[in-house]
């Protein structure tokens, strides 16, 4: 897998995005909340996408499949999406210490802010990338990352 364009889809305030670049990559970010100042690219021909800790935030799983398509979208044939997820564990430890309260399939980690998380697990990503013609891509190794969990993608070639 040879990567030398990045996109961070949900950059935030874009401190992934200048650490691909400082490691010399070609890396822009998006980011749909108008507060972070990342557009939408034009470019739909990155070789790597990734979505780190987007999908844990969003309370409707419809919209945790959109974020995934929307992803895709940018990345070109044969190329791949990496997902990075809290973990189930890390999120049920947190609710409890942090008195959490139940909402939908999460929980609100901030009333007053109005933000949710939830655990998701390798095996739920990939069930969601599947509704967006992604499968988990083959010979990539797990990392063992505490607290997180992840899934790299894959958008087969036309």
């Amino acid at each position: 897998m040879s990567i030398s364009s990045v996109l961070d889809h949900g950059c935030g305030r874009g401190a992934d995005v200048a650490h691909y670049r400082a490691a010399g990559l070609d890396a822009e970010g998006f980011d749909p909340h108008n507060d972070f100042g990342w557009p939408r690219p034009d470019r739909t021909d990155f070789d790597l996408v990734t979505s780190m800790f987007v999908l844990n935030v969003l309370a409707d799983p419809w919209q945790r499949i959109q974020a995934i398509k929307d992803a895709a979208s940018f990345t070109r044939q044969g190329g791949h999406v990496v997902v990075v997820t809290r973990s189930p564990e890390e999120i049920a430890k947190a609710a409890a210490d942090g008195g959490w309260s139940a909402h939908h399939d999460g929980f609100w980690s901030s009333h007053s802010k109005g933000t949710f998380q939830r655990g998701i697990s390798p095996d739920e990503i990939t069930a969601l990338a599947q509704h967006c013609g992604l499968a988990p891509a083959t010979g990539v190794p797990a990392l063992p990352l505490p607290s997180v969990c992840h899934v790299v993608l894959a958008k087969d070639p036309a």
